[in-house]
């Protein structure tokens, strides 16, 4: 439990030193003997140190924010092993003719377009697509380390902050699918995400139905919506809700900000003959489930100096709402402003109803986020289920998704086969 604080706590305090040298391929102030040579990378760069080419894209979205988007146009062989071509008529922003599937991957709470790169080729998912010839495009919500950005407002003040996953949903996402079809040409695309990525997706059909049209089809991976049974809150509800209020009272809404400082710090301190390892191991645990031991232990310390990505305290608070409320609604401002914003005492639940497009749903028992009663709730509901997977590994648990050396085989593959069908 006391770790458990521990890691709320760095959350809410994580040093505010900025970026500076964080993402330095040569000269960094941190180049150590003793640290993995990714632990500063970036995602433009994790991506090229591994041999793929990488683009960087901004998006600005209806509401000002400046979203920093990756991609990778292709695999390592040029993408010529896909055979795969969309409608006749689309066409690129150049004019020429798209033969070309376009994937789009969507993070978790937390995290950010690097969690999809931060494995081997074979092993991760960004690869394992390029490879396979699509066009990879990896999405940052904002208020992570690519989303720190307005047209107007500053990251240092709270207004910047007054979000939750309404407008992720309402305006991140959309505006994100909007630049990848605009720029790439092709009219729908290929929808991955993990945890919040396929929370935002699902809530972003209330506000845009007609974005179905632009899935091909959709693969949630450990899906959240509703979280009656989720472990994490039946262990640490009280606490996790007791942190909330308290950085409330402190004035806190920015959570887990990633720095050069931080990444130097976890990435040592978690290195595999590091004395302090066992106690990364136990936070990890404590949050997130046991240990499963599918993930690189060699590697592990690079993917926590990439982890927390930064978000506002209103998202976190809107997952904790998921659980306490029984059900899948829009943020709880309370009473006075929820009838400014939604016209009504309490927020409006949000429905499956709406969610026209395909749908796979790809999830495990040893998930302490996202729980198989939950999950099974949520396929009830959605009108167009096409996969209803479960993982056959009793301790494959939410980051292994991400991370895991069989997240390839176990996951990926699933949902190569499931985007051919489409």
């Amino acid at each position: 439990m006391a770790l458990v604080l521990l890691f709320l706590v760095h959350l809410a305090t994580a040093t505010a030193s900025g970026l500076v040298g964080f993402g330095q391929l040569d000269g960094s102030p941190f180049d150590q003997p003793h640290l993995h040579p990714h632990t500063f990378l970036l995602t433009p760069q994790l991506i090229r140190v591994r041999g793929y080419p990488s683009e960087i894209h901004q998006v600005i979205t209806d509401d000002g924010y400046i979203l920093e988007i990756h991609r990778i146009p292709h695999g390592r062989n040029g993408g010529s092993r896909n055979q795969n071509r969309i409608l006749p008529s689309a066409r690129n922003g150049n004019g020429r003719r798209e033969n070309r599937r376009v994937a789009f991957i969507q993070h978790c709470v937390l995290c950010s377009s690097a969690d999809f790169v931060m494995n081997d080729p074979d092993q991760a998912l960004a690869f394992i697509l390029a490879d396979a010839g699509y066009d990879v495009w990896l999405g940052n919500a904002r208020g992570n380390i690519y989303g720190r950005r307005h047209v107007r407002l500053s990251p240092e003040g709270s207004e910047f902050w007054d979000f939750s996953m309404n407008e992720v949903a309402r305006y991140d996402i959309p505006s994100m699918l909007r630049y990848v079809r605009d720029t790439t040409g092709a009219q729908r695309v290929y929808y991955t995400g993990h945890s919040m990525g396929t929370t935002v997706f699902f809530a972003m059909m209330n506000y845009h139905p007609h974005i179905n049209d632009w899935i091909h089809v959709m693969a949630a991976m450990a899906p959240v919506a509703y979280k009656d049974h989720a472990t994490i809150y039946k262990l640490y509800g009280p606490l996790i809700q007791s942190a909330y209020r308290n950085m409330e009272r402190m004035g806190v809404v920015e959570v887990g900000r990633l720095t050069a400082n931080y990444s130097e710090a976890t990435a040592s301190l978690c290195a595999p003959l590091a004395p302090t390892k066992p106690v990364c191991d136990a936070v990890r645990m404590l949050a997130l489930g046991p240990n499963s031991g599918y993930i690189d232990k060699a590697y592990q310390p690079v993917i926590l100096a990439h982890i927390p990505a930064g978000m506002s305290l209103n998202v976190l608070k809107h997952f904790q709402q998921f659980h306490t409320s029984h059900d899948f609604q829009a943020y709880d401002y309370g009473r006075q402003r929820n009838m400014r914003e939604y016209g009504r005492p309490s927020p409006p639940s949000f429905s499956f109803r709406g969610v026209r497009a395909p749908v796979g749903l790809l999830y495990s028992d040893g998930d302490w986020v996202s729980d198989t009663l939950d999950v099974r709730r949520m396929a009830q509901q959605l009108p167009n289920l096409v996969l209803d997977y479960l993982v056959p590994l009793a301790d494959f648990n939410h980051n292994d998704f991400l991370w895991a050396e069989n997240a390839n085989r176990l996951v990926y593959d699933r949902i190569l086969n499931l985007f051919r069908k489409f």
